[in-house]
């Protein structure tokens, strides 16, 4: 394929991306946005704030802790702005070896913080939110580090997103991970269904986010979503045996096998973000979206 198909090609998948998109609302006209905006925009939203923690540095280790825990460490506009910062310090963290992506309290992340995804419930919130967060994860994605996500209690929505963009997900055994979008009216506003779709297929992608189920730790394991069980109470000294096992040459050999795993394939990965980003913004806020908003959802079976 020459240059001149090569752009011809490109221009109608991105007018069928268009006219796709149309049918969930109109296309967006916020591209023009800067990043900058969209970071004040969605910093206004308060709530919790994202920690990047470096009492394992001297190990070439870092830990990214998100801390809501009165909302249960659901993420604020704020948190989505705190955690694009510490993906931006550990860009220059140029001994580093692996980070991990946990959190404090009862559980790993519950998703949006419902206040945040009410008030900024417009197309236009949610392309920039998704925006910010495509770009953001993408890049904790290609960090030369070994990642891994440490999740704990009721990992939902969002939350199920964040924890699947590491290269390893340890999950301790009272985990309940759900890709839970479909109930909340919208599609994954975080890249989910692309990092599904890079890491299990298309068949057992779409069986985790058409069936919405919430599902165990051993399940999860089991479908090969995560890559080891650990016990709840010992889970971070658990996960830093597991990552330190994996980072025992020196940084630039970690760094080099890192970097280009990272980027196997990724111009197909930007391309499936792109139409994901389309297609969910117009949801935010949407009927639909408010209607499951407003019915207060419970997700997991309440004890009796």
């Amino acid at each position: 394929m020459n240059r001149k198909t090569g752009f011809r090609f490109l221009i109608r998948i991105m007018e069928r991306w268009k006219n796709t998109a149309r049918s969930f609302g109109e296309v967006s006209n916020f591209r023009d946005t800067s990043i900058e905006e969209m970071e004040s925009a969605l910093a206004k939203y308060k709530g919790g704030e994202v920690m990047l923690s470096k009492e394992y540095w001297n190990e070439g280790i870092a830990v990214i802790y998100l801390n809501h825990p009165e909302k249960k460490n659901a993420m604020s506009g704020k948190m989505i702005v705190d955690l694009r910062k510490c993906v931006a310090e550990l860009e220059s963290f140029k001994d580093g070896k692996a980070v991990i992506l946990t959190s404090k309290g009862d559980n790993f992340c519950s998703g949006g913080d419902l206040d945040f995804v009410r008030a900024s419930g417009t197309p236009q919130g949610g392309f920039f939110m998704s925006t910010i967060m495509h770009n953001t994860l993408k890049r904790f994605r290609n960090l030369p580090l070994t990642s891994v996500s440490l999740v704990h209690g009721p990992t939902l929505g969002g939350g199920a997103e964040l924890s699947v963009y590491s290269d390893f997900l340890l999950a301790a055994d009272n985990v309940k991970l759900g890709f839970v979008h479909g109930k909340m009216g919208i599609m994954t506003p975080w890249g989910g269904t692309t990092r599904l779709r890079q890491l299990l297929g298309e068949r057992k992608a779409l069986e985790l986010l058409l069936g919405s189920k919430v599902y165990s730790a051993e399940e999860c394991l089991q479908f090969g979503l995560v890559s080891k069980v650990v016990n709840t109470t010992n889970r971070l000294d658990e996960a830093l045996d597991y990552v330190r096992q994996l980072t025992i040459h020196h940084p630039s050999i970690v760094r080099a096998y890192k970097t280009v795993t990272s980027h196997y394939d990724e111009e197909q990965f930007e391309k499936s973000l792109v139409l994901e980003r389309e297609l969910f913004h117009p949801m935010w806020g949407s009927e639909l979206n408010t209607a499951a908003l407003n019915k207060n959802i419970k997700h997991l079976e309440q004890k009796k």
